[in-house]
C-alpha cells in the first residue's frame, strides 16, 4: 500500500478506464531534476551573461539561495518586489529585494484595491526559481549600491529574462547537464514499469514537451533506455512524440507540425510533415486541434500530466477539456510535515472557535452598553439612572476584561499560525496556504487539475482502470449542517 506522499489526490472524479491516451511533459514530470544543483547552475550561467553585457563584475559574488524562493509566488518587476497572495488575491507576505515589507506597506501597495495578477510574473515552475532568486539579489544590490546599475528594476528584469533564455538556448546550461547527468538529474527506477503498465492496459502514451529534440533524446535515454527488454529505446514507449511544442501556444494557436530527422547523419533537421503521426517518429511544433484530428482522440479521452499550471494544465483543460494531472513535487516533503503537525491545526481551529464565541459576547456587551447609555442620557437624574450608571460601569469593566482576553487569544492564534508556517518555510509557509487561506497556487490547482500528486511513478500504486472519486464538495452552510447532524 502506498504512503501519503505516494498518493494521488482528486479534485474532479476521473475514471481511468475511459482514458484512451496519456500524455506527458518532460522536464520535472517524466524526468525530475536535482533542483538545488540545477538552479544553482542556471543562476551562475545567467549571472555570467550579465557580466558579459557590461554589468559590474562584483555581481559575481552573488550566491544562489535554494532556501528562499518557492513556487506559487508573484514577482512585481516594476517595484522590485516578490509576494505571496491567497486565493482572494490578498497579499499576505511581500519583500522588496531581500527586505520584508510591513503590513502597512503591503496594504498601501497591493491590498488597497483589486490586485491585477496580469501585472506580475507567476513563479509557476521550478525553472523560475533561479530567475526569481537572481532578480531579488539584483534588486538588493541596486538598493545598496545606488547608481552602479543605471537601469530600472523592470529593465533589469527584462534583461534577466533574455539572459536566462539565452543560457538555456546556447548550451551554457545544457552542456553541463550532458557532461554530468547524475549531478543534475534523478533517475527514477520505477518509471519504466509505470509506463509499461499503462501500455499493457491498452492506453496510448504520447510525449508533449517544449524541449528541443537533442535535449529530449538525452534526457529520456538517461531515464528509460535499456531498462526493459521489450522497450530498448525510450521512443518505444510512446505512440506519438512531439518536441518544441511551444506550450501554451500548442493549445491556443494553429502552428504546423514538422518531422524531425533523428538519424545520426542528419540529427535535428526538419522535413515537411506527411500528414500522419507515426510511432517511432518525432515531430516538432503542431497544435492540439490538429493532434486530435490526426489521432482521433477527443477531449476527455486524454489525460495530460505536467508540472506547469499554466503551460500544461490550464489551457489543455480549459480549451480542449483534456483531463489533467499536475505534478507537485513539493508534496513529498510537505505531506510529512503535515502529518507531524496534524494535531496543531485542530488546536488552532479550537482557538478560532473560542475567538468567535468571545467576539459575539463582546458585541452583546457593547449592545447592552449602547442601550444603557441611551437610557441614561435621555432621562433625568434619579435613583433609577444611578443604578443604570452602576450597571454601566460593571459592563465597561466586563467589556475591558473580555477585550483583553480577546487580544491574548488573537496573539495565541497568530503565534500558532506562524509556528505552523515555519514548519514548512520560515518566510513563505506552506505551498498550498497563505495563513489559513488557500494560496493563489492552491486555488489554481483545485480549479484546473483533475488530479495532482508528487511524481508520475505514483501511478504504480493504482490500477490503470481505477476510478478516482472526488470528495464531497461542501459550502460553509453545508459544513454547519453536517456538524449539527454528526453524533457526539
Amino acid at each position: 500500500m502506498h504512503t501519503q506522499d505516494g498518493k494521488i489526490f482528486v479534485n474532479r472524479t476521473l475514471d481511468l478506464s475511459s482514458i484512451k491516451a496519456v500524455g506527458f511533459d518532460l522536464d520535472h514530470t517524466l524526468v525530475r531534476y536535482r533542483r538545488e544543483n540545477f538552479e544553482a547552475l542556471a543562476f551562475k550561467k545567467t549571472l555570467e551573461k550579465f557580466i558579459e553585457a557590461g554589468y559590474p563584475e562584483e555581481l559575481l559574488s552573488l550566491k544562489f539561495d535554494p532556501t528562499f524562493v518557492i513556487r506559487g509566488l508573484l514577482v512585481d518587476p516594476v517595484r522590485g518586489n516578490i509576494l505571496k497572495a491567497d486565493r482572494y488575491k490578498y497579499v499576505k507576505i511581500a519583500f522588496h529585494g531581500k527586505t520584508p515589507l510591513s503590513r502597512e506597506e503591503r496594504h498601501s501597495i497591493y491590498n488597497n484595491g483589486t490586485l491585477k495578477i496580469s501585472n506580475f510574473i507567476s513563479v509557476d515552475t521550478f525553472f523560475a526559481l533561479s530567475e526569481s532568486q537572481l532578480f531579488i539579489e539584483l534588486v538588493d544590490y541596486m538598493d545598496k549600491h545606488p547608481g552602479k546599475i543605471q537601469k530600472s528594476y523592470n529593465e533589469v528584469y527584462k534583461e534577466l529574462r533574455y539572459f536566462i533564455d539565452t543560457s538555456h538556448k546556447d548550451g551554457s546550461i545544457k552542456s553541463q547537464v550532458y557532461k554530468s547527468p547524475d549531478t543534475y538529474l534523478i533517475r527514477d527506477p520505477d518509471l519504466p514499469l509505470t509506463l509499461r503498465r499503462m501500455i499493457d492496459s491498452g492506453k496510448k502514451l504520447f510525449l508533449l514537451t517544449n524541449s528541443e529534440w537533442t535535449y529530449t533524446d538525452f534526457m529520456l535515454s538517461f531515464a528509460l533506455n535499456d531498462h526493459l527488454d521489450e522497450f530498448p529505446s525510450w521512443k518505444d514507449y510512446f505512440s506519438y512524440i512531439m518536441v518544441g511544442s511551444g506550450k501554451p501556444d500548442f493549445f491556443t494557436n494553429r502552428q504546423p507540425f514538422f518531422e524531425v530527422m533523428t538519424e545520426a547523419s542528419e540529427p535535428g533537421l526538419l522535413k515537411m510533415f506527411s500528414g500522419t503521426l507515426e510511432q517511432g517518429k518525432v515531430y516538432l511544433g503542431g497544435n492540439a486541434t490538429y493532434f486530435q484530428e490526426l489521432t482521433g482522440l477527443k477531449g476527455d479521452e486524454i489525460l495530460y500530466v505536467g508540472d506547469h499550471i499554466f503551460g500544461d494544465i490550464i489551457n489543455s483543460k480549459g480549451l480542449f477539456n483534456w483531463r489533467t494531472m499536475l505534478i507537485v513535487e513539493e508534496l513529498e516533503e510537505e505531506l510529512k510535515k503535515l502529518e507531524q503537525i496534524k494535531d496543531d491545526l485542530h488546536q488552532v481551529l479550537e482557538l478560532i472557535s473560542k475567538r468567535e464565541a468571545l467576539d459575539e459576547n463582546i458585541q452583546s456587551l457593547r449592545n447592552q452598553l449602547q442601550f444603557i447609555l441611551k437610557q441614561t442620557t435621555s432621562t433625568k437624574k434619579s435613583e433609577k439612572t444611578s443604578k443604570m450608571e452602576e450597571e454601566q460601569d460593571k459592563l465597561y469593566d466586563k467589556l475591558a476584561l473580555q477585550e483583553s482576553i480577546l487580544d491574548q487569544l488573537n496573539d495565541s492564534i497568530d503565534r500558532s499560525i506562524k509556528e505552523r508556517e515555519n514548519m514548512f518555510h520560515p518566510v513563505w509557509g506552506e505551498l498550498m496556504k497563505a495563513g489559513l487561506e488557500k494560496s493563489k497556487f492552491a486555488q489554481q490547482v483545485k480549479e484546473y487539475s483533475c488530479l495532482y500528486t508528487s511524481k508520475v511513478t505514483n501511478f504504480r500504486y493504482y490500477s490503470p482502470f481505477k476510478k478516482f472519486i472526488s470528495l464531497y464538495d461542501t459550502l460553509p452552510h453545508e459544513v454547519l449542517l453536517i456538524k449539527a447532524s454528526t453524533p457526539i
